[in-house]
């Protein structure tokens, strides 16, 4: 391997893909050693303390996903928790020093294209492809040309509305600085949490809520009720 040509192929990456791949590397390094401990955990016995958060967060997410998707809901909630443990540590780098990835349309639009394939393969698989192509004839033939515009700017409004979002809220920390000079010390801590993590779990939910529901739109009706 030359290490030399990977090293100058990493300094020519933007920032925020350079970010990116670390936060990736991190979260499977953590989950790694999460999934070893887990392994040691007794299911029988008291659930630890640390366990709880992770357990209240995914259950809010599969009861969402169940509510919404229905009997298949376990092939599509570990594909939602992924998009909502990425894009809300993506949303947070500043707070560990590194450049936001989201701030970066081309990871934000390759997040919203991945979830438009996940869509429109599940408008296949519930409706079989014909009964996926004639969907775009509903109500009538005569809005073709606009179901087809609609269903491909889906990825589009996904990747601006997220991108937009973040670049508004580094946009109003900048003219905080200006605005305050060399007192922005005093209130920025308080800006950077407000926008770092609370504004970025209302980013995350967002992103997730639109994406389950236009996968929820898909799906025949009959399909959506959860039995256990």
């Amino acid at each position: 391997m030359n290490w030399s040509s990977l090293g100058t192929y990493w300094q020519d990456m933007k920032g925020p893909v350079q970010a990116s791949l670390i936060i990736i590397g991190a979260l499977i390094i953590f989950f790694l050693i999460l999934f070893f401990i887990l392994k040691k955990v007794d299911p029988l016995k008291k659930t630890p303390l640390w366990l709880v958060p992770f357990l209240w967060i995914v259950d809010l997410l599969n009861g969402f996903v169940k509510e919404n998707i229905g009997k298949r809901w376990k092939s599509y909630s570990p594909w939602f928790l992924t998009l909502v443990i990425y894009i809300f540590f993506a949303n947070i780098s500043a707070v560990y020093l590194l450049d936001n990835p989201t701030s970066y349309v081309i990871i934000t639009f390759a997040l919203a294209l991945c979830t438009f394939f996940v869509i429109q393969a599940t408008g296949i698989v519930s409706n079989g492809v014909l009964g996926y192509f004639k969907g775009f004839l509903d109500p009538n033939p005569v809005m073709l040309p606009m179901n087809i515009v609609s269903e491909f700017t889906l990825p589009i409004s996904l990747a601006l509305r997220l991108f937009g979002n973040v670049i508004s809220g580094t946009a109003i920390s900048i003219l905080i600085k200006q605005m305050f000079g060399g007192w922005a010390v005093i209130p920025m801590p308080f800006i950077n949490l407000l926008f770092d993590i609370a504004f970025s779990i209302i980013q995350v939910a967002v992103f997730v809520i639109l994406s389950v529901i236009f996968t929820s739109m898909k799906i025949k009706d009959e399909e959506k009720i959860y039995s256990k």
